[in-house]
């Protein structure tokens, strides 16, 4: 009896876990076929799983709208939309822009006056950088810079040469070389030091295979000239490259710096030695191993300068030079000397040039300087200045060369133009006590006063002061209008 209770007992133990037993067989098994598919984004656990009704539902569902997803998102119109309309945007957009920047021009009235333009330009436009509160049109952004040209001519020949020292041809690899330095030096506005390094490596690897340990070693100097972070490559140079360019390298060091200074006209240009920025005009000195540097200087609005220079140990090395502007900046020019003419400084309206200079430049405020000989060769300077958004004018403002300080000087009248600019007198580093704006300068600065005194002239220390009611058509004349000014 307990014999046959037993075996029940036993019988039905194994009929109950059965059911238990598979199921984990079961979720291992699903654990395993699942792990393939969390590690790979393509599905490779379906295959496997087509045969289990529950498990093959899912990826059914899901197929179809992954692979829509996928190939919708890149040919959404939406977004490659908004760029292709935009492109039609920036010139209403530039114009319409809040901005409160001044121009600032310096007209010559008689080619006598030229330089004296120039000056009078360069000292309001230092003299109300000094104050901190006067914004400039971004000139950079008028006028991007030109992007490099490369030089193909270079690059043909320092492949030939690459060819010929890779056939172990080194006398032809020297000369083709030597041909390839040569032609990036000519071209210093679109040469990359770090190629002309290269050059000059190869080419003083070729000399040393020919014996000619002297003339390695000067090309060596000059690759590290060109680009100081410069070293041969150990897969590709033997160690008597290393050796003697190591020795190239601590007699450089060695040599004392020279100084390079730079100057230019209009001041305030980058200057990049080696494609490495190194400060701006008035550049005082730039300490530098003596040897041939690429020179560039770079300013917004005007054609780079380029050149190659020597600095030698121990001495200055000067680069002068008078920058041209660019064919935008120089329409620019034109139309500013149009309205900076003796007629249209007299006009009671705004000249139509100093609208479309402002939008031009997206600019507010417009400053015109002009300067003249009289009939004693004396030189004078007259400076006016308009803000294109209220329609005020600052005239009457006169410079008399003669005078270094106080009423009459450059620097007064650059004062004259923070003033109408701002509406705050710039401190004084020096005594006017001949010459001190008067009280009623104040009633200037505050806007209630603009909009009060329409087509009312106020008269304070000599200037006037000029708000009009003009509201007509605009003086903003864009191009393809007729009468429109075109740059």
């Amino acid at each position: 009896m307990n014999t046959t209770r037993l075996a029940l007992t036993v019988a039905l133990a194994c009929v109950l876990s059965a059911p238990a037993a598979d199921a984990a067989t079961k979720r291992k098994s699903a654990a395993k076929k699942k792990r393939p598919a969390a590690t790979k984004k393509v599905p490779a656990a379906i295959p496997e799983d087509t045969f289990t009704p529950p498990d093959e539902a899912p990826p059914e569902s899901d197929a179809p709208v992954a692979p829509k997803a996928a190939t919708q998102a890149p040919v959404t119109p939406a977004t490659p939309a908004a760029p292709k309309k935009l492109a039609d945007v920036p010139p209403p957009a530039v114009r319409a822009a809040p901005s409160s920047a001044v121009a600032i021009f310096g007209v010559p009235r008689q080619s006598a006056a030229q330089d004296s333009a120039a000056k009078l330009e360069d000292t309001i436009t230092r003299r109300l950088g000094s104050a901190g509160d006067v914004q400039f049109v971004d000139l950079a952004t008028a006028f991007p810079p030109p992007e490099p040209q490369g030089n193909p001519k270079a690059d043909a020949l320092f492949d030939e040469g690459r060819a010929a020292y890779d056939n172990l041809d080194p006398d032809a690899a020297a000369v083709k070389f030597k041909a390839a330095a040569e032609a990036y030096v000519q071209r210093p506005g679109d040469l990359r030091p770090e190629k002309l390094g290269e050059t000059y490596l190869f080419q003083g690897a070729s000399q040393l295979l020919n014996g000619d340990v002297a003339g390695a070693k000067a090309a060596f100097t000059n690759a590290l000239l060109a680009e100081p972070s410069l070293r041969p490559d150990a897969a590709l140079f033997g160690q008597d490259v290393q050796r003697v360019f190591s020795e190239a390298q601590g007699e450089l060091n060695a040599q004392p710096q020279g100084t390079l200074v730079v100057n230019t006209q209009p001041q305030g240009a980058r200057v990049l030695v080696r494609g490495r920025d190194v400060g701006t005009t008035p550049l005082a000195g730039a300490k530098l191993a003596p040897g041939h540097y690429p020179v560039q200087v770079v300013l917004p609005g005007y054609a780079p300068f380029a050149t190659y220079v020597e600095v030698k140990p121990s001495a200055p090395t000067e680069v002068k030079t008078k920058l041209g502007s660019a064919p935008g900046l120089s329409a620019l020019r034109d139309a500013a000397a149009k309205a900076g003419t003796e007629a249209a400084f007299d006009a009671d309206g705004t000249p139509p040039e100093v609208g479309a200079i402002a939008e031009r430049l997206n600019a507010r405020y417009v400053v015109l300087a002009a300067t003249f000989q009289d009939k004693k060769g004396r030189l004078h300077g007259e400076v006016q200045a308009w803000d294109v958004r209220t329609k005020n004018r600052l005239r009457g403002v006169e410079v008399d060369f003669g005078k270094r300080e106080g009423k009459g000087s450059a620097d007064f009248a650059a004062d004259q133009v923070h003033t109408f600019l701002t509406g705050a007198a710039l401190p004084q580093g020096r005594s006017e006590s001949k010459d001190p704006l008067v009280a009623s300068d104040s009633v200037l600065r505050k806007p209630w006063f603009w909009a009060a005194a329409a087509g009312v002239a106020a008269v304070t220390a000599g200037v006037v002061y000029v708000a009009t009611t003009d509201r007509g058509a605009g003086f903003n004349p864009v191009n393809g209008l007729p009468g429109g000014i075109s740059f």
